[in-house]
């Protein structure tokens, strides 16, 4: 009885120790709280029924930067700069030594301090996950759209948005046309404001041909027009620069009877067809040096057919994530050596590198003390309000955290300076590790409503 208590602490004992060396230096898993990765990784909140959504749970690799340097565009856990007692997680946006611009929803970055740019493109998976639904709504913005007329076409058309079933019978050019403006956020679909709509989208659906003429799906940005034109007799995928056009051909041909599952994207400067599965990418020809510096004249998304009797269906819409400057309107960063840059998915309404902050304060001792500005759970600590008090050098300042996460205190009169500096950067040594997948929630109603959130993180 005895050896047999021995073996099992023994087998218990070294199964804890495994599992303890695997957390600290394999594996770890981690809870998402916030909003600031929405779509792609859901945080605590209130769904639009009332239910409560609880945060996606991640699998994070921590070995991952041991064995190969951080790569942009991956979703990453670190110890957040300005209270290295809270961990984040957001996407690898700038690397060592970058100059980095946000311009017209985009990431620029140049390797010669600002003599060439070059438009950050976002690898397949990445892509493809920061492609959100915008229309139909998503399960998270049911209302969207509501009591509004969606798409809008000649009599050349016969349209039923409630089943997304669009009939076209046309013996010349005919357009189907997205009437509402594509916004950075789905719940502002008719949103009347500075801000630029999104030009960077995909549309899809499925259609079947009964007599085969053109079909054409047109997305404009910025006054110009990028077309996939699919034909019976050529194929182009018609990609526009300041008014000149640019043939890419394609093999696809429509006959009658045919039933294609079709996608038209422009993203990131560059466009992409996908019929049945087959993608074919075609980046822009003579991409500019400079990021656009451009004012929004509207963009457009439409579907035109000509020659054609046909059926359209299950049309969807999605939008990239379109990345917005600081709130002090910052848009352009130097990356010193060994720090990174980190944004949210949901970009505006995400407390990233663009808005990190600290008030310095050195004391006359020399001892220097660092917390979070501008943040709600310690507003007593930040500068506009410490000012006034600087006068009396009895007044005690007591912070709640700095950055390090301690308890701190201090009189007026210890105070030799005081400053808010932007500290916009990710510390290499505070990197934890790579978020790979999502493992909960799964799919199980009425416990939890909606679609299953487990899936690899690109």
């Amino acid at each position: 009885m005895g050896r047999f208590i021995r073996d099992n602490i023994e087998a218990f004992a070294v199964a804890i120790a495994m599992a303890l060396v695997i957390r600290h230096y394999c594996i770890e898993a981690f809870r998402i709280p916030t909003h600031s990765m929405r779509p792609t990784l859901s945080g605590d909140h209130a769904g639009p029924s009332g239910y409560r959504r609880h945060g996606d749970r991640i699998l994070v690799d921590k070995f991952v930067y041991q064995r190969r340097e951080p790569r942009r565009w991956e979703v990453i856990v670190f110890r957040y700069p300005v209270n290295e007692n809270i961990n984040f997680i957001k996407r690898l946006i700038g690397l060592p030594g970058d100059r980095l611009r946000v311009a017209d929803g985009d990431i620029w970055t140049s390797p010669d301090q600002g003599k060439t740019w070059a438009i950050a493109r976002k690898p397949a998976g990445a892509r493809d996950q920061m492609l959100n639904r915008y229309y139909p709504p998503p399960f998270e913005a049911p209302g969207n759209f509501v009591d509004t007329t969606v798409w809008q076409a000649g009599e050349e058309w016969s349209i039923d948005e409630e089943r997304r079933r669009f009939t076209v019978d046309t013996p010349g050019p005919s357009e189907l046309f997205f009437r509402p403006k594509v916004m950075p956020y789905p719940s502002w679909p008719n949103l009347s404001s500075t801000t630029h709509e999104v030009g960077d989208v995909r549309v899809g659906f499925n259609v079947e041909i009964e007599r085969a003429g053109t079909l054409e799906i047109i997305i404009r940005e910025h006054g110009q027009n990028h077309r996939l034109v699919l034909g019976k007799n050529k194929s182009v995928c018609v990609c526009e620069r300041n008014g000149k056009e640019t043939e890419f051909p394609l093999d696809q041909k429509l006959t009658d009877g045919d039933s294609l599952e079709v996608s038209f994207t422009n993203v990131d400067d560059t466009l992409i067809v996908n019929i049945d599965g087959d993608e074919f990418v075609f980046p822009y020809p003579s991409p500019p040096a400079e990021p656009p510096r451009l004012d929004d004249f509207g963009n457009r998304i439409a579907i035109r057919g000509t020659g054609l009797r046909a059926i359209v269906k299950d049309i969807f819409i999605d939008r990239d994530v379109m990345y917005q400057s600081g709130t002090n309107g910052r848009t352009e960063w130097d990356i010193p050596a060994d720090h990174f840059m980190a944004f949210g998915d949901n970009t505006s309404s995400s407390k990233d590198s663009r808005e990190w902050r600290v008030v310095r304060v050195e004391l006359n001792s020399g001892e220097v003390i660092q917390w979070e500005a501008f943040d709600q759970r310690r507003g007593v600590n930040n500068p506009p309000s410490m000012e006034p008090t600087l006068a009396d050098p009895d007044t005690v300042h007591y912070v709640q955290a700095d950055i390090f996460g301690h308890v701190r205190r201090f009189k007026s009169g210890d105070v030799k300076t005081w400053d808010t500096i932007d500290r916009s950067f990710v510390p290499r040594r505070n990197l934890i590790g790579r978020a790979f997948s999502v493992f909960w929630p799964i799919h199980a109603p009425p416990v939890y409503k909606g679609p299953t959130r487990v899936k690899l993180i690109r």
